[in-house]
Parts: C-alpha cells; structure tokens; sequence
C-alpha cells in the first residue's frame, strides 16, 4: 500500500524571504584564544537593500547569538538577523492542525482527521467523503478469524466503510489543512537536520557599502612548542604555534592573531524558547449554602486558606533587560592592529561593546604577519619566536623530584621582547637533543627554571634534625605561666661533585610557613610561594655542605591552677627557668603534694570504711541463723557494737581530713591566682 500526501513544498520557518540576490563576505580575520573560543570576521561588499545567509552547526548557534558584531561601514542601517528558532519539537508539533508527534498510524491519522473531507482511492474506485472516525472489524476466513481496521465516510451517498488495507492514496480536500500537515512534517525534518542552520543577514543603504560580520564560536585551544639550542650565557629560541581549522571552511588568506590569556567565557542556550510555566487556577464558583450544626460554646471560624505558589523549578527565566545590556557591553578581548576584532572601527560606529579593547591588559597575542590559509579540517605550526634569549646553566635540586640526583636545568630570561605562551620545549645542548622540559608563560624580562635531564654526576643528600625549643623568657601573670618560645628548624644538604666541572646548584628547600623566617643563610636567591632557592657552587671531585636553618617564635600560656603536679614539674625541668618564677613553681609543687597525701589518707579511710561495712552486712546474715540466747549470738552483737564505734570514728577523721584539704585547695588557688612574677 502507498500513500501519497499533496505537499506544498518544505517552508524553513522563521527565515525571511531577503532582498534581491545574496552578497559573499569572505572570511577575513581569525583570533584564536587559548581559553578555547576563536572570533571570526567576514568582510565584502553589499549594494542598496541586501541579505545576506549564513549558515551554522546547530550546536554553534548559541554562540553566534551572544556575540554576533555586525558593522555597515558607510552609514547603511543594519536590519534584524533573522533565524529558525529550536523551539521543542513536541511544542511545535502541538501548534498544528494535525498532531503527528508520536507518529501515528494510518489509521491513527485518519481517525485525527474526523469531521475533515478527504479523498480516497482504491484499486477499485475513488470515494470521497467527510471521516466519521475509524474502527476494528472481525472477519471468518476460512478457518481463520481476521482482524482488520475501516474508516467510516460519511457523504452524499451515505455512510460508507473503506478497508484501511485497501488505500492506495489519500488527498486531503482543504488545501489549508493539507498546508498545515505538510508544514508539521517539514519541523521534524528540520529537527532531524542538525548540520546546518540558516542566519540571515539584512542590510539597508544606498550604493555600494562595505560591511562586515565577526562572531566567536568554539574553537581548539592554540598551542606552542619552543626549541632551545642550548648555550652558555645566550641561548637560542624557536616558538612554533600549532593551529586548527576545525570549521567548515577554508582559511584563505586570513589575516590570523593567537591571543594568550583567561578571559571569561561561558555558554548559554539562547536559541531555544524559554517559557516560564503558568500556574493554572480553577475557576471560581459560589458554594451553596448549607445547613450547619452549631456548638452550645462559641468557637473561633476555622478557615481553610489556599497558598497561591507559582512552580517555577523546570522554568528558565529569561535574563532581565538590564542584564542583556550588560553582557552586550563586556569587553572583548582583542589584539591589536587589523587583527584587534575592529575595534577602531567599533569605535566610530559607536558600538560600545568595543570600546574597552584597551582595558585588556592581561593578555598578549602573536600577530601573524603574513596571511594564512588553512584548508577546513586540517592544522599548521606557524613561527612566532625565531631569536636569542639570556640563560644561565643550573644543576636544581628538589628532593620531591629526586632524593639523590638534582635535575639538569637553564634560568631562562625573556629577551625576546615578547610574552611568551606557555608550553613544551626540546633542549639541544652540544649539537645533540638534550631533554624536553615545561614553562609557563612568561612575560618579557620574567625569569623562569626549566629543568630537562637528571644530573647523575652530582650527589646530594639531606639530613634534616630535630626541632629544637629554646625560651627566651618565662613570666607568671596572675597564675598563669607565659613562656615565649623559639622553634628551630635545620636541614643540611651534603653535595658531592663528581664531574670535571665545577657546578652551580640550586637547592629547593620548602617552607614551612609565613611564621617562620629564614635565618641561615640570610637571603636565598629566590623565594617563591613555597619554596627558598639557595644557591651553592661545587668544585670539581669536592663535596660541600649547606646548612638551611629557620625559626618561629611561638608563646606558651600555662593556667597553673588547672595543671597536674607531674606537669608542674615538668616545668621545673626548664633549663632556662628564673630563679624567683622556680621558687614560685616550687611552693606550688609543695602545696600540691600535701593535698594529694591527704588525699591519699582520705581515700585510706574511706576503704576502711566500706571494709567494716561488709563485716556488719556478714555478721547480720549470720545472726539471722542463731538463736539469740546462744553464747555465739552474744559474741556477734559485741562484735557489731565494737565495729559501730569505729566507724563512728573513721568517719569523724574523714570529714575532719575533707575539711583540712578543701581549705589548703582554697589557699593554693588564692596563692596561684595572686602570683605576678616578672
């Protein structure tokens, strides 16, 4: 079975009809940014009323709407950029006469189009009529029970049934309809179609003009690789930058600019329709009155209060005006001369998103002299550093990269007059490849260590000591001891040279913190975030020691009244204790030891205590058993009398002994709290 739908033709919606023919704008600039954007920049010529179509990757529309710069360069007036919306397919599909969104069958189709004229035909004959709807129907063959689908036709013979099976083609008679489905099969098509999007361009003036077009889009971070033949005291440099076209387009000529820096940049989904959700209220209607039992007290009316809470979570807000005015006017980082994105030009037309190109100031960018081409798809290495720079040769020694062997290594100084990109780089030293090592970028003048090969000819070995604690003074203020303390630290590097040559080394030691000072040697070389650089110089078949020391003052305050004798004596242990602080920490020491021998014989006593209470409990249970005119009942209740007045007694010595300590407590924290010793 065939069915063949009138079609008027696909119509890409939203994309205007244009003026009279369509002007080229070759592209004429490319800026590549290392953050991963690029900006594209056609120019040409257009004459009077002109459109001009562009067309775009889906996935690059967003892009193209957030920074798209147009310029009518002799006084013409730019129009409005035109463009199918992404709306959901789903949303579109709903907007039409004839919803086909989850693809319904023939008969599906048919019964959507009830109360809709059609024409039919079949292999036998031609009907026409009104759908009245569709339904299933069984029929015997044979032995068999078949199950096919009809649609009913209502016309001016009646009402009449059509197998579905037995369609060869189906025209629907209102052409607006037919428009109406047509237009809804065209918006899936176009949904499936990702490769291309149609941007149309309006320009109006009189005469010819010249006009140009630049936006950015996602492009491959720009990279650099250098070669460094390696010399004493000047070396060479050689920077290549390696580009690629990812676009679909061929650089012919461009005139390229590959910017460095960290501008800001983000994506956000502009080309799809936002709709903020609704909240759907229910129509309001009056209650009837009903008859209500009332209670013998009054009560207060209990009322029931409908919160009106708008759903907003699965809704993208559009962004307020003042935010798109805003984003339109961020400074776009830009180079300079004809690779600067027209910034000159932005100027004149008065385009205020262009005006803070110069604030950029952070970046830095190579301007190709020449023009490149590149073909779509394909990649170059174009030189951009071709000259001497200023390096001094160093053996660097971290034990976090090597315990044993420091590493071969340059202090390489930016004389090239050039900010320099970050990147690899392959030493040649002594006609011969040397190593690959690693910088970051680098501005003229800037100083930066590179490292390539182990140096297996130097030995080094740190031996790191203990922290010592020296005090500096000791005081108690009002009971508490203060002790300004100060922490050292040392490590010893013992280098061994057994080369031929006499060696600069670099030792990397790390630092321990901004509270510690570095104390020998008094300067190092460098200092960086976390690290000293100490330079030291070996002599051939020698070995050197350098000693690395640091120290932290620190202060101890110490609440004596809340310290163990054990911790008080531990003090006392201080070398460097004065004489009257001692004598203070002394008495307290004495003081302290009485109360714990009185604690001691406290806790004796209570022993005792709960000693003859268990013999009272035993003697008790026992008597229980007797008979109390026997001799042995007469001994326990002698024995119980004797044990009661020793309790009596203990315990009048545990209460006096209680008492005696809690005033010595007293008088130890008085003592402590007063105590102001210099």
């Amino acid at each position: 079975m065939q069915l063949r739908l009138l079609l008027t033709g696909v119509i890409m919606m939203g994309i205007a009809a244009g003026g009279a023919g369509g002007a080229d704008l070759p592209l004429s600039t490319v800026v590549l940014y290392s953050s991963g954007v690029g900006f594209f920049q056609h120019e040409g010529m257009v004459n009077d009323e002109q459109s001009v179509e562009m067309r775009f990757r889906e996935g690059q529309i967003n892009d193209i709407l957030k920074s798209m710069v147009l310029q009518d360069h002799s006084g013409g007036t730019i129009g409005p950029v035109t463009y199918a919306p992404r709306d959901p397919l789903e949303r579109t599909l709903q907007a039409f006469a004839v919803d086909i969104g989850d693809e319904p069958s023939l008969g599906e189709l048919l019964s959507r189009l009830r109360g809709d004229e059609v024409r039919i035909t079949t292999a036998e004959s031609e009907i026409s009529g009104t759908v009245l709807g569709t339904e299933f129907q069984k029929k015997s063959v044979g032995d068999n029970i078949l199950e096919f689908e009809v649609v009913n036709l209502v016309n001016s013979d009646g009402m009449q049934q059509v197998p579905i099976w037995h369609i060869k083609n189906i025209e629907l008679t209102s052409e607006e309809l037919a428009g109406d489905l047509n237009r809804a099969l065209a918006a899936i098509a176009a949904n499936r179609d990702v490769s291309r999007r149609a941007v149309r361009l309006h320009f109006t003036g009189n005469g010819s003009r010249r006009v140009s077009v630049g936006y950015l889009l996602e492009a491959p971070v720009w990279k650099t690789s250098y070669r460094l033949v390696a010399d004493e005291g000047e070396s060479f440099l050689q920077g290549w930058a390696i580009v690629e076209n990812t676009t679909d387009t061929d650089w012919e000529q461009v005139r390229l600019s590959l910017v460095s820096g960290r501008p800001v940049s983000f994506i956000q989904d502009l080309y799809q329709p936002v709709y903020a959700r609704r909240p759907e209220v229910p129509v309001q209607t009056q209650v009837p009155a009903r008859p209500r039992l009332y209670d013998a007290a009054l009560k207060e009316a209990e009322e029931v209060e409908m919160e009106d809470t708008m759903v907003m979570d699965d809704a993208v807000p559009a962004p307020p005006a003042e935010m798109r005015r805003r984003e339109m006017e961020m400074p776009v980082a830009a180079p300079e001369a004809g690779a600067r994105i027209a910034v000159d030009a932005l100027a004149r037309t008065g385009i205020a998103a262009a005006a803070a190109g110069e604030e950029v100031g952070e970046m830095f960018h190579y301007a190709i002299d020449q023009p490149v081409s590149i073909n779509r798809q394909g990649s170059a290495m174009i030189p951009i550093v071709n000259q001497p720079v200023d390096t001094d040769r160093l053996s660097i020694y971290n034990r976090e990269a090597h315990v044993k062997h420091p590493m071969h290594g340059l202090r390489l100084t930016n004389t090239s007059g050039l900010a320099l990109m970050g990147g690899a780089i392959t030493v040649f030293d002594g006609g011969a490849y040397a190593g690959d090592a690693l910088i970051d970028d680098l501005g003229p003048n800037d100083r930066r260590l590179i490292s390539y090969a182990l140096d297996t000819s130097l030995e080094i070995s740190p031996e790191g000591r203990s922290t010592d604690q020296v005090r500096e003074s000791i005081k108690i203020v009002n009971g508490v001891l203060i002790a300004r303390v100060t922490q050292t630290a040392e490590t010893r590097y013992v280098v061994r040279n057994n080369s031929e040559n006499a060696r600069r080394v670099l030792i990397e030691h790390p630092r321990r913190g901004d509270d510690w000072e570095l104390v020998e040697p008094e300067e190092p070389v460098e200092t960086t975030r976390d690290l000293y650089r100490i330079e030291v110089s070996v002599e051939p078949g020698t070995t050197e020691e350098l000693a690395v020391r640091a120290w932290q003052p620190v202060s101890e305050r110490i609440s004596l009244s809340a310290e163990r004798i054990d911790r008080v004596q531990q003090y006392m242990r201080w070398t460097e204790m004065p004489e009257n602080v001692g004598a203070a920490l002394q008495e307290i020491i004495s003081r302290m030891r009485r109360i714990a021998e009185i604690d001691r014989e406290i806790e004796t006593k209570n022993s005792r205590l709960e000693q003859i209470g268990e013999e009272q409990a035993r003697i008790r249970q026992n008597m229980e058993q007797l008979d109390r005119d026997s001799e042995l009942y007469a001994r326990y209740v002698n024995r119980l009398g004797e044990q009661e007045d020793e309790f009596d007694e203990v315990r009048a010595e545990v209460n006096e002994l209680t008492q005696q300590r809690n005033t010595m407590q007293t008088e130890l924290e008085n003592y402590i709290a007063e105590l102001n010793i210099e």
